[in-house]
């Protein structure tokens, strides 16, 4: 749970950042620019080479890696959370010690 938070926020903010750049970019961007690189906008645009395979390859790649990565810091969150319980339980507790 505190993994899929932390990296809700790591997302969401590069997300806002993105949509943040993207709004400043249009508002530069002026008509006669735009008209300009028109041709050079649809070419971009329509020149995806790339296969349906591939991308199908590249995709299974990201989700695969995402996963690790998302296991990954699972586990150092676990190992953190647990370092963090065997100090609190280690200390002297007060008070007379229980009877068995």
């Amino acid at each position: 749970m505190i993994v899929a938070v932390l990296l809700g926020i790591v997302t969401g903010y590069g997300v806002g950042q993105s949509m943040a750049s993207d709004v400043a970019r249009g508002r530069a961007l002026t008509m006669k620019e735009y008209v300009a690189n028109f041709d050079e906008y649809r070419n971009k645009l329509m020149g995806n080479g790339s296969p349906l395979w591939a991308a199908v390859v590249a995709g299974v790649f990201m989700v695969l890696a995402a996963v690790a990565v998302y296991e990954l810091l699972v586990w150092v969150v676990d190992k953190v959370l647990a370092a963090l319980d065997r100090r609190r339980v280690r200390t002297d507790q007060p008070g007379t010690p229980p009877p068995w």
